[in-house]
């Protein structure tokens, strides 16, 4: 038993169980800036599982449905979306939605709901201004505004527009893995609402790949953070999510929730992109 878990940059992890059965989590690669691998580089894949919509979580979903003809855990709206943009068959999704137990071909998941970050809330929290007033309710404006406020000097990739619209980020899922030997791994793809902490509590983790929002989003943010991560129960915390999304892109300070963990005896440890760390 066992498995090996691997970081891909924002929130993709790759894992294998007992060397048969490899998921991946929001899958992308091919054009994410930190990402050390492509995703031709990828060596197979039985099961993807989406969180959400967002291009950050699904530009190369097709690209690994083509090769692999894994089976596609998303919510319906997110399938949608795929389906029409990047032509995969609708016979390679299965529909999902918090509460759903994923029961299939060796995987044993537990669906649970997670909550995106509002970016027009962290806007005002950060700079105490009201973003559709900024931007005068322009959605052009409103995403270059508020991602520069909260990211920093970013450069946008070209298509950054054309991939927001044409992906909905659908309901916001998060999963619990059941890895064998009576260890899970929760996969926090969250922003750390306190109406999730029972949620969390349920996971019962012995990994949880814990959400750290990026950028100046974090400031103020760490306790609510931390307590989201223990409620958990884990003996190992993973943040993810934390690493630059464009180029530009003020780095995230760690350090804190590093400190905080810490006094809590909880090994707070930070994935080297690409590396496998193995859990016999």
């Amino acid at each position: 038993m066992g498995f090996q878990i691997r970081w891909l940059g924002t929130a993709c992890f790759e894992i294998k169980l007992d060397q048969a059965t490899t998921i991946l989590i929001d899958p992308y690669l091919d054009d994410s800036i930190n990402a050390p691998i492509g995703s031709d580089q990828i060596e197979g894949c039985d099961s993807i599982l989406i969180t959400h919509g967002h291009y950050d979580h699904i530009l190369d979903v097709g690209k690994l449905a083509e090769r692999f003809h894994p089976s596609i855990y998303c919510s319906q709206e997110v399938a949608n979306a795929l389906i029409e943009h990047q032509k995969i068959a609708p016979e390679r999704f299965t529909p999902i939605t918090a509460g759903d137990t994923i029961d299939e071909d060796g995987l044993l998941v537990d669906v649970v709901r997670g909550v995106h970050v509002d970016f027009v809330h962290e806007y005002q929290r950060l700079t105490g201004k009201d973003i559709t007033t900024e931007a005068a309710g322009d959605f052009s404006e409103m995403l270059r505004v508020g991602l520069k406020a909260i990211l920093g000097p970013i450069r946008p990739p070209e298509h950054l527009e054309e991939w927001m619209l044409k992906y909905p980020a659908g309901e916001q899922l998060n999963f619990v893995i059941d890895t064998g030997d009576d260890r899970r791994v929760y996969m926090a793809g969250s922003y750390p609402d306190p109406t999730l902490m029972e949620v969390a509590r349920s996971a019962r983790s012995f990994m949880t790949l814990l959400q750290v929002i990026p950028g100046r989003t974090l400031e103020g943010m760490e306790e609510r953070v931390v307590e989201f991560g223990l409620a958990s129960g884990a003996e190992i915390i993973v943040p993810q999510h934390h690493d630059p999304l464009m180029e530009g892109a003020n780095p995230t300070d760690l350090s804190p929730l590093r400190s905080q963990f810490d006094k809590h005896d909880v090994e707070f440890q930070e994935f080297i992109p690409g590396r496998w760390y193995a859990y016999p």
